[in-house]
């Protein structure tokens, strides 16, 4: 029954008491006419300093409410409080579920699971995100005890036999099964799923072996993490010539002189002697123009560290033995059992289409670079991973620079241009809220409401997007700190409940509804008197793909905790937000908010297109790249580690050299560029092995998944004449995506929501009843539909 993330990752009917509206399509000119107080006043808590906002006004003034409007979390004693509170409700509805004996009673266990699960997150969530983000030491030590604790407990409750006999006992009940919704049956699915994993289900002593090589795992994870911060091995010393790094930008230069010694050779050639690291091999890669000394530098930084490969070998044989425990033929079999994929095979299918059709394209790519290498090295017939960035580089030099997208995208516009995206596709908008005493964690998090077109609201983000020191090094994520759920038919206790704010609470059709509460990371410019935070075309993909996820766990509200919003399968979670990078791409949706943020003047579209057109032109190669590591993460998690059998250490390198041997990649002119260089050791830096064990195929499968409903519903469902000017902000294409996925999460199979909502009429009817199914014929259609970005 364990915690999920609620990090970046993590569901019903449509949401109680909404009312559907008729089904027209707003013009985004309409919509962008929009000069309401509520608009400016949106755009300026982002783009106005914080001390002229309405964060630094509420900040330190009055009797602190609470952390998230959470009375509880007033300070970090209460804080350790809470979790204790938390443990002690828990426990009274773990006897409630163990009491169980009449059919009424028993009929209740799995919501009486749900609010206990609901219950301990709702603490430790808030704690890993105030480990994550608040400045005080005070409150982190609080929340590094509690999440601990916590977490300690959230163990022993996955590995009581009485909790999982009581609701396999249920679950077996036709009486009482045959009653569940929809919803229901997959919360309980979910819970038994995840005591299983556990397992919980094995004799004592096979279990025991479970448990050490659980905790084992940990270990090895951690200890592979803190490799990466391990100084680079000083035998892997680099001499370069300092006029070799004129080419560096000088800021980059000086770091290297200052961290590294220098020196003269015999003929009077200063050098330096270099350990690479990332930031300055990142430079010399792709600014050098010597040819032997970017092969050096590449192979040094690529080494890697034999402490960090052997480590990943230990974990990665440690999953295979843990799976071996549960009866599955290998780790990558355990941890798809309930993906989409389903199994390792049906993730080769899809990864085999998409190299099929994108071969060409990445060959093309290369050949490109090929012929401007040709210009200036005359008789040089091959191309190697060390030759990659710098010819990349030349050949967007060599067609000059763009005027830069950053005037045109101050984030007080993009926000505002998401409210009106949102309010185009699903009738919801966001409004500016002035946090309350000690509701936020510092002066620049800005608050949200999130508002349904009747003025409901339907849950609050908290924007912790601005860059600063107090705050860990997470990059853009999502966290969930409370998850929407039903609370009014909620299992009376002797332990206290949690109260519940009476801005977080919200009555529909004759039931009460806890409101779910995210908050958004991101490291954007802090703003500044008469100069806003300008983002960078990607940092608006980023942003909105964060207000993807956000917006998942505001309509993804059915009632249950453990699959609201985005606590659905690893490889769908990602498509709502990805999906939404496709609408920061539309001229459309710019056309309702990009303007220079002194003069008021609207972006060029035309200009938009030639950035566009210069971001396409090296997309095959990154997704050869991403298709690499797909593989790579399968293949170090198939039943044969080693594919020569030995077990000798080294076999994740040897695994790695037979990978880049598949035709599948490195075929053509690719054979070089894309070769395996001896004497290195890539996958001692691959650390989404830890996170994303067997799964690292979900962004990109998402993404495939995002473009096919870009183009098939956002861009087809709609009337011919508006399918001609790409207008995607269509109130029947946003009804259709609300509908058939976000208001379901993780309460149905993703594979019947995919299949729903491209049941438009424009895909074969065959095609949509195979993908219905989820098979590999499922995963076949996937892998050869359009390629994405590129």
């Amino acid at each position: 029954m364990g915690a999920r993330t609620s990090r970046h990752f993590a569901a019903r009917p449509v949401l109680s008491g909404m009312r559907q509206r008729g089904l027209q399509t707003q013009s985004p000119l309409d919509a962008c006419q929009a000069t309401k107080e509520e608009d400016v006043s949106l755009r300026d808590i982002f783009d106005l300093p914080t001390q002229t906002t309405l964060g630094s006004r509420w900040f330190h003034q009055g009797q602190p409410t609470g952390l998230l409007m959470e009375s509880r979390f007033v300070s970090p004693k209460l804080l350790c409080k809470s979790g204790k509170e938390a443990v002690a409700e828990a426990e009274a509805l773990v006897q409630k579920v163990l009491n169980a004996e009449t059919a009424e009673e028993r009929r209740m266990v799995i919501k009486c699971l749900d609010q206990l699960s609901d219950s301990l997150c709702r603490v430790m969530d808030v704690a890993e995100l105030v480990r994550q983000v608040h400045p005080d030491s005070s409150w982190q030590n609080a929340a590094d005890e509690v999440y601990s604790g916590m977490f300690s407990y959230m163990n022993k409750l996955n590995t009581h036999v009485g909790l999982y006999r009581k609701l396999v006992e249920v679950m077996d009940d036709h009486e009482i099964s045959r009653t569940f919704s929809p919803v229901e049956r997959e919360v309980a699915m979910s819970f038994r799923r995840d005591f299983e994993r556990s397992g919980i289900h094995l004799p004592k002593d096979a279990h025991a072996q479970f448990v050490d090589l659980s905790s084992n795992i940990q270990e090895s994870s951690r200890g592979f993490l803190k490799s990466q911060s391990l100084p680079p091995p000083s035998n892997r010393t680099v001499s370069v010539p300092v006029d070799h790094l004129r080419a560096l930008p000088s800021q980059v230069t000086m770091h290297i002189l200052q961290s590294s010694s220098t020196r003269k050779r015999a003929d009077g050639t200063a050098v330096v002697d270099l350990v690479p690291d990332d930031y300055a091999a990142h430079y010399i890669l792709r600014d050098c123009a010597d040819d032997s000394t970017r092969e050096a530098v590449y192979r040094a930084w690529q080494y890697g560290s034999t402490t960090a490969v052997d480590t990943l070998e230990t974990l990665l044989e440690q999953r295979r033995a843990l799976s071996h425990r549960v009866g599955f033929e290998s780790f990558g079999h355990m941890a798809l059992e309930d993906k989409m994929a389903k199994s390792p095979s049906h993730v080769d299918e899809f990864l085999r289409g998409l190299a099929t059709q994108a071969q060409p394209r990445w060959n093309s790519a290369i050949n490109a670079l090929y012929q401007i290498k040709a210009k200036t090295r005359q008789g040089q017939q091959q191309m190697f991973p060390w030759d990659r960035d710098f010819w990349m580089s030349k050949q967007q030099m060599d067609k000059g620079a763009l005027p830069s997208l950053h005037p045109y995208f101050s984030l007080g516009r993009v926000v505002l241009g998401l409210s009106r995206v949102f309010k185009n596709l699903y009738g919801v908008e966001l409004r500016a809220a002035s946090p309350q005493p000690g509701e936020i964690w510092h002066p620049e998090v800005r608050k949200l409401e999130v508002i349904d077109e009747d003025g409901r609201p339907l849950g609050l983000i908290y924007c912790d997007v601005f860059a600063r020191s107090s705050k860990a090094h997470v990059g853009a994520a999502h966290f969930t700190a409370r998850c929407a759920r039903r609370i009014d038919d909620d299992i009376e206790v002797s332990a206290a409940s949690a109260p519940h704010s009476s801005q977080t609470v919200v009555e529909r059709d004759g039931q009460r509804f806890q409101l779910p509460v995210v908050v958004l990371i991101c490291d954007f410019p802090v703003p500044a008197e008469g100069s806003p935070s300008l983002l960078s075309w990607s940092n608006v993909e980023t942003i909105f793909h964060e207000m993807g996820h956000a917006m998942h766990s505001m309509l993804g509200q059915n009632g249950f905790h453990n699959v609201a919003g985005t606590r659905c399968p690893v490889d769908f979670v990602e498509l709502p937000s990805i999906l939404m990078e496709h609408f920061a791409r539309s001229p459309h949706v710019l056309s309702l908010f990009a303007s220079h943020y002194k003069t008021g003047a609207p972006l060029p579209l035309e200009l938009v297109t030639k950035h566009a057109e210069r971001r396409r032109e090296h997309a095959a190669l990154d997704l050869h790249a991403q298709l690499f590591m797909s593989a790579l993460d399968q293949r170090y998690h198939s039943p044969v580690l080693d594919p020569l059998g030995t077990g000798a250490k080294g076999w994740s390198t040897r695994s790695l050299v037979e990978l880049h041997k598949d035709p599948m990649f490195s075929e053509g002119p690719g054979a070089s560029f894309f070769g395996h260089v001896s004497d290195t050791q890539w996958q001692s830096r691959f650390t989404h092995l830890i996170g994303y064990g067997a799964s690292y195929y979900s962004y990109l499968f998402d993404r495939v998944l995002a473009g096919q409903i870009w183009d098939q519903v956002f861009l087809g469902d709609q009337p011919q004449q508006l399918q001609a000017t790409g207008n995607p902000l269509s109130r029947r294409a946003g009804e259709r995506f609300k509908t058939e996925v976000l208001r379901w999460g993780g309460g149905r199979d993703p594979w019947q929501s995919l299949a729903a909502v491209l049941d438009n009429g424009n895909m074969r009817h065959g095609e949509i009843d195979a993908v219905a199914q989820g098979s590999k014929s499922a995963m076949r259609i996937v892998g050869g539909w359009k390629l994405p970005d590129i």
